[in-house]
């Protein structure tokens, strides 16, 4: 009888200890052979993560084994050097709210921004935020640089999924209770009232603007599948733009384009593409029959591309240089 108790104990104190040592152990194992399984294990606790397993994460995220980033394309080296935490102190993930213009219990209308750790992606975060905050905007601005959204429901696990911090970035909004929400890349500026924007999203359900191509030429054949499609119809699926989006939770139809978005991020291969969250948008809209987009001219590349119907205009020289 002894002997049993003493086996079952010994038993339950190495399911107990098995993540821990292993996780121990792993730190020994050059971050080159790091697989997800491995990068995951170091994470106490997925729910609320600390700086320490961001940072293993990193480690994972820039050095570790991960075979499908080859079907990104001209967009691998970017992925693989993707940062959520930085080197230094100053560098550590921050997240914060911005209330302009309402009151603190006011969910009508929420801008979301994220920016990593790199080059002078914070800046542009910044300079948004700042811009957003002294206009007419009434609602409220969350805004995260490194780290990664919606952690309270476990979506760090998606970490290693190119760009799907975005969706997760819109669950928390959803969760938080926010009516509508609205995403902005660090490199985009308005050039109307983002009130005007959320008119449009309240009044259609969602707020989406077209790239003026389709989504073929940064389509792959795994990537096509896991969002039931194929590449003969991706040459027909309009291609819309993935750093300027929004939705109004309370339409059913808007909603769901989220939920579904979400549910491609988890997918082994649906943001795997050369365009990975913008591909998976595209081909979820077009599936749903909401191709009601603002023209691509409504985004300005360049001063000299402002007119009467500009809406946006993006600076991605800012967020590579800073300047």
């Amino acid at each position: 009888m002894k002997k049993i108790i003493f086996v079952t104990v010994c038993s339950l104190m190495v399911i107990a200890l098995y993540p821990r040592v292993f996780s121990f152990i792993y730190r020994f194992v050059p971050s080159k052979w790091w697989t997800e399984r491995i990068a995951y294990g170091q994470v106490r606790d997925i729910y609320h993560p600390r700086n320490e397993d961001y940072l293993a994460l990193q480690k994972f995220l820039s050095k570790g084994k991960r075979p499908a980033l080859a079907r990104l394309g001209d967009m691998e080296k970017r992925i693989h050097n993707f940062c959520i935490i930085g080197k230094t102190f100053d560098e550590m993930p921050q997240d914060g709210k911005v209330i302009v213009n309402c009151k603190e219990d006011d969910k009508e209308n929420c801008l979301i921004v994220y920016a990593s750790f790199n080059k002078a992606y914070p800046k542009g975060l910044k300079r948004l935020v700042d811009a957003v905050a002294n206009s007419d905007f009434k609602g409220h601005i969350l805004y995260r640089i490194g780290g990664w959204p919606n952690a309270e429901e476990g979506d760090l696990k998606l970490a290693h999924v190119p760009y799907a911090f975005k969706p997760c970035f819109f669950r928390e909004a959803w969760r938080l209770g926010y009516k509508r929400a609205l995403w902005l890349d660090a490199s985009i500026l308005p050039v109307v009232s983002l009130n005007h924007i959320f008119e449009e999203i309240a009044s259609k359900g969602y707020f989406a603007l077209a790239n003026g191509q389709t989504i073929f030429p940064f389509m792959n054949e795994q990537a096509a599948a896991a969002l039931k499609t194929t590449l003969a119809e991706c040459s027909k699926i309009p291609s819309c733009s993935a750093g300027l989006f929004g939705v109004d939770f309370s339409n059913e139809k808007a909603a769901y384009v989220i939920s579904q978005w979400y549910q491609a991020a988890l997918h082994p291969d649906g943001f795997f593409s050369a365009r990975s969250d913008q591909n998976a948008l595209s081909v979820i809209l077009y599936q749903n029959d909401m191709l009601q987009w603002a023209l691509p001219e409504t985004l300005a590349e360049a001063p000299q591309f402002l007119f009467e119907n500009t809406l946006f205009k993006i600076d991605r020289g800012f967020v590579q240089y800073g300047k």
